[in-house]
């Protein structure tokens, strides 16, 4: 990550065709945890997701869990998968309960997320979640109102009973500790609805904001004198502005701690939105499919620089033309266009 771009680690080679100017692009990490791939990656794996999502009104909601359960988590990351395992569970059996004939299922979307604004280690998920559901019979039925209240019972019940079965050690204390929570919190676990998403843009915006990006953006690390980093952050109970300083050992440590393990699907896709579901295909697009396409195709460095600063990084800077990749053949020691 600290190397991103730099050319010792290989680089592609543009020339000009009119003036023969030379420029080199540097490979990049392709780390979700940089600052700059990690952005990539997120609005690729945005523009992914919404390109998924039917044309339906959409609900973003956010499950956690208290602070008594967090440290299950950090013990053992692979626990992590329960969390959009038993959220998921909890809506689409509230679902299915409205019409047993019926059997609702909604169209789901879960993004597991392991920090707060202050960097502590605070795991919970974030869902984007159709309001209605496809039935047995009708093809599909809206549902504007979700009772939060008997979401939060079903949270608590599902993910409690499925830590205590996954546990490896630690049963007994789990147990008690598990009797406690049920007495401290009557009405289950926070269940947060952020608010009604309408159109494809809204959705890119919330599912973007939560996907594939790094724990901290650099705008918000103020001071760093090789000793303490100073970084800042919005207080979530009163929207207040925090500095704190750290050392910068446990700054890092406060990082590291949020990159997922190697082949740990962060994104997770239940109901109507899991892959090869019998709905497949059945229902509209909330983004046209070949407006999708296009998308992924424009994705590329070029376009991207050229949206932001307005700028064609391809463009020479000494004659104006446009310059083309080239590719050296470390075999017979020749250069050629291509």
């Amino acid at each position: 990550m600290l190397s991103c771009g730099s050319l010792d680690n290989g680089f592609i080679e543009f020339k000009c065709e009119e003036c023969g100017e030379i420029k080199r692009v540097g490979f990049r990490c392709k780390s979700r945890f940089c600052t700059s791939c990690g952005k990539k990656k997120s609005e690729e794996w945005s523009d992914a997701m919404v390109a998924r999502l039917i044309n339906s009104k959409h609900r973003h909601m956010a499950f956690t869990i208290p602070k008594e359960l967090r440290i299950y988590f950090a013990r053992d990351r692979k626990l992590l998968s329960l969390l959009p395992q038993c959220s998921s569970k909890a809506i689409m059996s509230w679902f299915k309960e409205l019409n047993k004939k019926e059997c609702f299922t909604p169209g789901i979307i879960s993004v597991i997320h392991t920090f707060g604004r202050d960097l502590k280690w605070n795991p919970h998920v974030h869902l984007i979640v159709t309001e209605g559901g496809a039935g047995k019979v009708t093809a599909w039925k809206n549902r504007k109102h979700i009772n939060y209240t008997a979401l939060r019972k079903r949270w608590q019940k599902i993910l409690l009973d499925e830590i205590g079965n996954n546990l490896k050690s630690d049963k007994k204390e789990f147990k008690r500790l598990k009797n406690e929570i049920y007495k401290k919190l009557e009405n289950g676990f926070y269940v947060y609805a952020k608010g009604e998403i309408k159109t494809a843009k809204e959705a890119a915006r919330y599912v973007g904001r939560y996907t594939s990006r790094p724990a901290i953006a650099e705008s918000r690390i103020k001071k760093y004198d090789g000793e303490k980093v100073t970084f800042c952050y919005e207080r979530h109970e009163d929207g207040e502005k925090v500095e704190e300083e750290i050392d910068v050992i446990d700054f890092i440590g406060k990082l590291i701690r949020h990159i997922p393990e190697k082949n740990f699907m962060m994104i997770r896709y239940y109901g109507i939105n899991a892959k090869n579901t019998k709905y497949k295909n059945k229902f509209f697009k909330l983004v046209n499919d070949k407006i999708a396409d296009f998308k992924r195709k424009m994705n590329n460095w070029q376009t991207r620089i050229l949206l932001t600063f307005g700028i064609n990084p391809l463009r020479c800077e000494k004659c104006g033309a446009i310059m083309r990749p080239r590719k050296y053949d470390g075999v017979h020691g020749i250069t050629y266009e291509f």
